[in-house]
């Protein structure tokens, strides 16, 4: 599982370049809700996403 952890953010950040709402890269990726994809991002880079895919 961790290197799914490792991948998702990269996708993540690929997606959010073509200026996706969070809720469509949370789906993109597999995740039932923006607010599950926002906890994993925490977990994974310690930022919340705005922060993270803002960079």
């Amino acid at each position: 599982m961790q290197w799914r952890q490792q991948v998702l953010p990269a996708r993540a950040v690929t997606l959010a370049a073509r200026r996706l709402p969070m809720a469509s890269i949370a789906a993109e990726l597999g995740y039932a809700s923006a607010s599950a994809f926002s906890a994993m991002v925490r977990r994974s880079v310690g930022a919340p996403p705005s922060r993270f895919l803002a960079s």
